[in-house]
């Protein structure tokens, strides 16, 4: 509903302006924020006549903003087959065959969500098991992660692998159909992506777009377009008007070219410096605890990383680049660092993505340099281990254990963190990532609930030079809002993700939501 101008009364407004910032009334006029205070402040726009909403003591905070997501890959593996509740590749194929069953033949059959850590086999589909199941259909079977994935022999046959690539893997001669870092970012998701036509992929930006809304999410920061879908920025810049939030974007490509075609203040987003942890392909500087053999996959020569952060620094451009482990942190700090002595700048505010586990040293100089941490506190109990961090154990050892997600150590340093979730890595879910972050395994690492709401408000906002519009409740400021039906201070830490998102309001503009999401 959009009306040009309302006064919400009765509401317990906490406006993120300061740790203890909260009023009950607020008044808003074509999409911004006139005025805050209390009842009495807003009496003379009542008598004015201007509509009221009475919000019975719900609970508003500025609109929550999601740092980092994949908003077309986001649409597209929802609309695909879940899998995340498979417990055997029997059960999976079964659940395969029942959406072949009504697809025209030559169609895809497209599976996601699938962590093979929770299969009985521990392993991915290979293409035999898939051809079995749907030898008529081509088929993709996508990892949680979307650093991996599974195609059967007819959806090989339209990607046309290279014979010999690194990452895909093989049996003898041949490949088996599984395929990971860096293959999977340098070809499969590039040649997946011209396959779609851009119909299903506006489709799949309204889809996303609804599921970030229902979650309170007003803005999301669209890291899309590279090798993980050649050409879906310019998609998404073009049709953002017709999503009911607000997007930025992050084109994900080394081609400056590209990014100064759209008129884009910044790049990157997943360019990917390495891989993932799951998939063993996260780069380290000792090996994986479970493959002593195995130190992941740097993606880029530093050469290559060098000239690109060289050259998008020169131009202005902010930069953000995917490192979720310390050789390739080192990598791309390095590589800024070197760019920032070539062309100095004193408010540039690179990001580095994910930073999962990085040194003590990289923080102190991620902290001299000004480079922020785009983060997702929600990896944490979907990947790493909400109570015991076992998971990562597996991975990592013990002994790394205590450098994992290290929130209150990079605050401390001065290190701005903005979080995210990586949709469709883990759910649109703000809530779930302030609750894993403030009840990190690691006490020494746990943030208080404040810090982990600036996450997803004030610190994001910052992150995207969009502070003086969003991310806190303020005159002049845009009337994003996410009203909840409980305070999320008078909730028990361990249940802040099940208060339920009981309005959305983008630009003054008030949304239902959905609630199952």
């Amino acid at each position: 509903m959009s009306i040009d101008h309302e006064v919400i009364l009765n509401a317990n407004v906490i406006t993120m302006a300061a740790a203890d910032a909260r009023c009950r009334a607020l008044a808003i006029e074509h999409g911004k924020i006139i005025r805050i205070g209390n009842a009495q402040d807003m009496q003379g726009l009542i008598e004015a006549g201007w509509p009221q909403t009475d919000l019975k003591g719900q609970t508003v905070l500025p609109g929550f903003i999601d740092s980092h997501q994949h908003l077309m890959l986001s649409g597209s593996q929802d609309t695909a087959v879940h899998l995340n509740d498979v417990s055997d590749i029997e059960a999976l194929l079964d659940k395969l065959a029942d959406a072949a069953a009504s697809i025209e033949p030559g169609g895809w059959v497209r599976g996601s969500y699938l962590n093979e850590q929770h299969l009985a086999e521990k392993r991915m589909p290979t293409a035999a098991e898939l051809d079995r199941m749907a030898p008529n259909h081509p088929t993709l079977v996508m990892h949680a992660t979307c650093h991996l994935c599974s195609l059967n022999s007819a959806a090989m046959a339209m990607v046309q692998p290279p014979k010999r690539l690194d990452g895909m893997d093989m049996a003898g001669n041949r490949p088996t159909g599984v395929f990971r870092d860096p293959c999977i970012l340098t070809c499969i998701h590039p040649a997946l992506g011209r396959l779609i036509p851009k119909s299903d992929k506006i489709g799949f930006l309204k889809h996303a777009a609804r599921m970030a809304l229902n979650a309170g999410i007003t803005t999301a920061h669209a890291l899309d377009g590279g090798d993980l879908g050649p050409g879906d920025t310019a998609v998404i810049f073009n049709n953002r008007q017709q999503l009911p939030i607000s997007v930025v974007c992050y084109n994900q490509s080394m081609d400056l070219g590209e990014v100064e075609a759209l008129g884009l203040p910044r790049v990157g987003g997943c360019i990917c410096a390495d891989g993932a942890f799951e998939a063993h392909t996260a780069a380290l500087f000792e090996p994986y605890a479970d493959e002593p053999d195995n130190y992941g996959a740097l993606t880029y020569t530093q050469a290559e990383m060098d000239a690109f952060i060289l050259a998008a620094n020169r131009a202005g451009l902010q930069i953000a680049v995917h490192c979720e482990s310390e050789r390739s942190i080192e990598q791309v700090l390095w590589a800024m660092e070197k760019a920032l002595r070539d062309c100095p700048r004193h408010d540039h505010r690179h990001r580095i993505e994910h930073l999962e586990l990085p040194t003590e040293y990289q923080i102190e100089r991620m902290a001299r340099a000004g480079i922020m941490a785009s983060m997702q506190p929600a990896f944490i109990p979907a990947f790493i281990g909400q109570t015991d961090m076992a998971l990562y154990e597996t991975l990592l050892g013990n002994t790394r254990l205590a450098r994992v997600h290290p929130y209150r150590t990079l605050l401390d340093a001065g290190i701005p963190i903005s979080g995210g979730s990586d949709s469709p890595v883990t759910p649109y879910h703000p809530l779930a990532g302030v609750q894993a972050a403030v009840n990190h395994p690691n006490l020494a690492q746990r943030v208080s609930l404040y810090e982990a709401l600036q996450m997803f408000t004030t610190t994001a906002a910052w992150s995207a030079f969009e502070e003086k519009e969003k991310g806190s409740i303020a005159p002049g400021k845009r009337a994003d809002l996410v009203a909840l039906a409980q305070d999320p201070f008078n909730t028990p830490q361990t249940a802040i993700a099940d208060i339920d998102i009981t309005g959305v309001c983008v630009a003054g503009c008030w949304h239902e939501v959905d609630e199952t999401r």
